[in-house]
């Protein structure tokens, strides 16, 4: 097959009533009895762009249609496939912008890329000819049995749907114009066409604006956390994913981390960019080459791993972590090397490879039970700010919170832990948690526990309880015993201020303190109505004053008001809720905040000088005497 000339395409296309972008029908009758091999048949053409955005560098991908007369058998056929021929080629381009263009029978942006073809219309769409002859930048429609030729077959295109494509790759950004024509042979003769635009021949163009290419924006791109080994859930579309793996080595990945190349324009990037994902630390990269990574046999297997991993695919890549044997912490700097051989570094991780647990130790945060009740929060850290463990009240505080440490101090996560009290009578259980999830105030390696009191007839008394965790047949690892005490609800409720007078606008310590009937400090918890409702406050204090519902811990509730602005003696009060014994409820409780006037303390600092200065001068009058002066 010849190669196009663009002098003769020009040419004709001058000639030839400036086909432009329109589609032209050629001089031939509307349906042809017979069809000579390579007729050209087609009476117009239609072209969309299916490329949204064309760029310097990607492919841009036309769909083509085409109507043909009606077509009779072919006389003296011996193979199937009477052809016409669409050519495509770029007659116009920006400077140094010239590529070749090729055709595919894949309709771009087309379900399965396929073509359209009518129903019964005995067409077949194919980049060969009758002969096996290929063209690469020609789409061929062919007779499928040359028993009943073809009906007209009409074909509009959209930017999915077409009977085929054409496509190029520019290089440089510009516009550029795609001619597409019906390439029949020259006049008379049965063979292949041409390579030129003959009066009878269908032509039609598009013009395709090309930007010059986005370039690779680290502010939109993003690396994530997607696997834990098995302590955290997957989560590819936030970095709350904490890594945390077992020190010990193994085939299996540890961790991954997905990064997501963007442009400028927020748009993945396929092309052009060089990922490159550096350990150190302790752990290691998997070695396996593409866009995943799978660990082997001997990766990983040194204290300090740094290993450069390059993928050209670059819109998603996922580096896994493996372990080397040691506990510790790993860093996972990833960077990008775009078009222009800049290097950006996207961003860290930190993967954390724990070993055997060594070491436990207890916190007691709220160390006064409630006699039959279970105090305390447990949850594994799942779930939100309203239901995890982030102890930002005491509802959402653990009673004891448990930390298990390896040899070198690294955080053991999802072990066994369980509490044993020295005296059920006083604290019947302690229930354990393992944290796993990213709501949690501590996180991985540390367990949330809850502890139920005894017998109520033992209310005032104090016991302990051990942690521990069996690590193996003869080993258990505990921690340092914690003491709890049993008390009971609120019985007396008392209001302290921290001073008898304050300046105006100071801040004001206002302290509740329960006690239970037999005077200890009332158990640990939130008394949801120990007052009625909010304080009545008297003059403009401002801040923190008690309300109807009270976290008590240690037996006190401290807030912090702040004095009014001027001179005088100003009440808070409220009255006892329903979290009180019958006999309190309703019950008055208040205290009164003293502002001093700061003019007062002014005056007698003054009052005080001056009786200094009177002092000092008679003093001065009785030197001068004694030395005659006069």
């Amino acid at each position: 097959m010849k190669t196009i000339s663009l002098k003769k395409v020009s040419a004709v296309a001058v000639a030839s009533l400036g086909f432009g972008l329109l589609s032209v029908a050629p001089a031939q009758a509307a349906t042809i009895t017979a069809w000579t091999q390579y007729e050209s048949n087609v009476t117009s053409i239609s072209l969309t762009s299916a490329t949204s955005s064309p760029a310097v560098g990607s492919a841009v991908y036309v769909n083509v249609g085409a109507k043909t007369a009606a077509v009779g058998t072919v006389a003296g056929a011996t193979t199937t496939g009477a052809i016409t021929q669409l050519r495509g080629a770029l007659i116009s381009y920006p400077a140094g912008g010239f590529v070749q263009v090729t055709s595919s029978t894949n309709v771009a942006g087309a379900s399965a890329g396929t073509p359209t073809v009518p129903t019964g219309t005995n067409v077949v769409i194919a980049n060969t000819n009758n002969t096996g002859a290929t063209g690469a930048n020609s789409i061929f429609i062919r007779d499928a049995d040359d028993a009943a030729g073809v009906a007209v077959y009409d074909v509009t295109t959209s930017a999915t749907t077409g009977l085929a494509s054409m496509t190029f790759t520019p290089a440089v950004a510009g516009t550029y114009e795609l001619r597409v024509w019906n390439d029949g042979p020259a006049q008379g003769a049965s063979t292949v066409g041409n390579n030129t635009i003959d009066s009878n021949e269908a032509v039609q163009s598009i013009s395709i604006t090309v930007a010059a290419a986005s370039t690779y924006s680290a502010a939109l791109s993003s690396m994530r956390s997607v696997l834990g080994d098995g302590t955290a859930a997957a989560d590819s579309t936030t970095n709350l994913v904490p890594l945390v793996a077992t020190e010990a080595m193994a085939t299996t990945t540890r961790a991954a981390i997905t990064v997501s190349l963007k442009n400028a324009a927020n748009v993945a990037m396929t092309t052009g960019n060089t990922l490159t994902a550096v350990m150190s630390g302790v752990g290691g990269l998997g070695s396996t080459t593409g866009t995943a990574d799978t660990p082997g046999a001997t990766d990983c297997n040194a204290t300090t791993v740094t290993r450069a991993k390059t993928h050209a695919a670059d819109a998603v890549n996922t580096f896994t972590l493996c372990s080397d044997g040691t506990s510790g912490v790993g860093t996972v700097t990833i960077s990008v090397t775009d078009v222009s051989g800049a290097t950006t570094i996207l961003g860290t991780k930190t993967i954390t490879f724990y070993g055997t647990v060594a070491t436990l130790s207890a916190t007691v945060l709220q160390g006064i039970s409630t006699a039959g009740v279970a105090n305390g929060c447990t949850n594994d850290g799942t779930g939100n700010a309203t239901t995890a463990c982030n102890q930002t009240t005491l509802a959402l505080t653990p009673a004891v919170v448990i930390t298990a440490k390896d040899k070198n101090g690294v955080n053991v996560p999802a072990l066994a832990v369980t509490g044993k009290s020295t005296d059920a009578t006083i604290v019947a259980s302690s229930a354990v948690t393992a944290v796993s999830g990213t709501g949690d105030k501590n996180g991985l390696g540390f367990y949330n526990a809850s502890v139920t009191g005894g017998a109520s007839a033992n209310v005032g008394k104090s016991t302990t309880i051990v942690y521990s965790t069996i690590v193996s047949a003869t080993l258990t690892i505990s921690a340092p015993a914690v003491t709890i005490a049993l008390a009971g609800a609120p019985s007396a409720v008392t209001w302290s201020l921290d001073k008898t007078a304050y300046a105006p606008g100071s801040p004001v310590s206002i302290v509740v303190t329960a006690k239970d009937s037999a005077g200890n400090n009332a158990a640990d918890g939130t008394y949801a109505n120990l007052f009625a409702g909010a304080s009545t406050l008297g003059g403009a204090i401002t801040g923190s004053t008690p309300a109807a519902s009270v976290e008590i811990l240690g037996g006190k509730a401290t807030y912090t008001a702040y004095a009014p602005g001027t001179a005088g003696s100003y009440i808070i009060s409220n009255k006892f809720g329903t979290s009180m014994p019958a006999a309190q409820q309703g019950g008055a409780i208040s205290a009164s905040v003293v502002v001093s006037d700061p003019n007062a303390a002014i005056l007698t600092q003054i009052d005080a000088l001056n009786a200094k200065i009177v002092a000092l001068n008679a003093l001065i009058a009785k030197i001068m005497k004694k030395l005659g002066v006069k």
